[in-house]
């Protein structure tokens, strides 16, 4: 009896020192998944045909566990809690849900399956995601930017870029939250835009200058009224010139009048003279001629 009981647990050992060794053999492939609180998650093995597989998950709390199915005689082991159960029948999918996660389920999720090509293995590190509660204001000079109690830590940018300052606050319950400050002193436009990164989704928050606008518009009427009185200044000079050569214009043109006007007197004058000469020797001649006959 003590005979068969050794053996059966040589047997044991021998499995599952096989089992380790060839865990540790396994190509193995990583990657990162994140879980919004309280959602449903679902790990999937690599695609392929297999006699034996095996869920091992290390817990970061420093607990683990594990769940596996043989297909020789279809038999499932566990000791992972009911949250954390195949998708579907086994045999047909190795992929496993995750329910209702929380905190708590965080850690490394690996997937080992025994398949004719040797032994896969892929390996998840899976966090939970809380989504940052965001905010933009504006005071003295300085926006801050604050995307508060995420998980994990969110990534601020500026646009434009500019002169800029993070800093991380971590929370009792591993949420974290992020505030950055801008100084917009040297900022030329009149919105600046916060760019917020998160696995749960970006967001951008637009916060409006003020007296940017104001500036603008000053600038702008400047410029206008500027051009309004150039213009204004060209028209003026313009009908200076046109009054100044309409009055010489009519200055040439009096003058030339008043000399046809002198020139055409004196035409008259002497063509009257001769006229006024004979009529008076005519007067004497008439004169003697009555005094002859009158002696």
């Amino acid at each position: 009896m003590e005979a068969k009981c050794s053996d059966f647990i040589m047997k044991i050992w021998g499995a599952g020192t096989l089992l380790t060794i060839m865990m540790a053999m396994a190509v193995s492939d990583k990657s990162s998944r994140y879980a919004k609180l309280g959602t449903t998650i679902v790990l999937q093995c690599p695609p392929e045909r297999y006699n034996l597989t095996v869920w091992k998950v290390n817990f970061n709390n420093g607990m683990h566990c594990h769940l596996s199915f043989k297909r020789e005689n279809n038999t499932i082991a566990r000791n992972c809690s009911m949250d954390m159960d195949w998708v579907s029948r086994p045999e047909e999918d190795s992929a496993v849900r995750i329910k209702s996660f929380q905190m708590s389920r965080e850690g490394i999720y690996r997937c080992f399956i025994a398949t004719a090509k040797g032994m896969l293995n892929h390996e998840y590190k899976v966090s939970l995601s809380v989504s940052p509660q965001v905010s933009l204001t504006h005071a003295n000079g300085t926006a801050v930017c604050k995307a508060a109690a995420g998980k994990p830590a969110a990534g601020i940018s500026w646009n434009p870029p500019g002169d800029s300052q993070n800093v991380t606050e971590i929370l009792p319950n591993g949420t974290k939250t992020i505030t950055s400050t801008y100084n917009v002193q040297n900022v030329n436009e009149d919105k600046l835009t916060c760019v917020i990164s998160h696995p749960t989704g970006g967001m951008s928050l637009i916060l409006t200058l003020p007296g940017r606008n104001e500036k603008k518009e000053s600038s702008t009427m400047i410029i206008l009224y500027s051009c309004l009185t150039g213009l204004l200044g060209i028209f003026g000079f313009s009908l200076s010139i046109y009054l100044w050569r309409f009055c010489r214009s009519k200055r040439k043109i009096s003058a030339t009048t008043n000399i046809e006007t002198v020139s055409g007197q004196n035409v008259q004058e002497n063509d009257v003279e001769p006229y006024a000469t004979f009529v008076q020797v005519e007067n004497v001649i008439y004169d003697k001629a009555c005094n002859f006959s009158s002696g």
